[in-house]
């Protein structure tokens, strides 16, 4: 079973964290969260926030190793609850283009 760590974080902004790791063989590869922001910090970022999504993708870096992979993205209220994660259209998007061309293998939400 896969452990989820972001049990641990509390939101810093807003309402609301979006929280998302990699794992590869029950390993965390990778871990980030949404991010508030500009466009000139690179590509990604939509409405001046980096959705955790693209983040956690951008923070493991070589693509190619995300044959395999399983992306969980969990969303936490103030309280520490687990919330809704849907993913937003832009988000979904890239998420299946990570399963089709780079080999993600499931993309789990909250």
């Amino acid at each position: 079973m896969i452990p989820i760590t972001t049990m641990d974080y509390k939101p810093t902004h807003n309402v609301h964290l979006h929280y998302a790791e990699i794992y590869k063989r029950n390993k965390l590869m990778a871990s980030s969260k949404n991010k508030i922001g500009t466009r000139s910090r690179g590509c990604g970022w939509s409405d001046n926030t980096l959705h955790a999504e693209r983040a956690v993708v951008k923070r493991f870096g070589d693509t190619s190793q995300l044959h395999g992979c399983i992306l969980i993205v969990v969303r936490i209220n103030k309280k520490g609850e687990l919330l809704n994660s849907k993913p937003c259209p832009d988000c979904h998007k890239f998420l299946q283009k990570c399963m089709k061309e780079y080999g993600l293998l499931k993309v789990m939400y909250s």
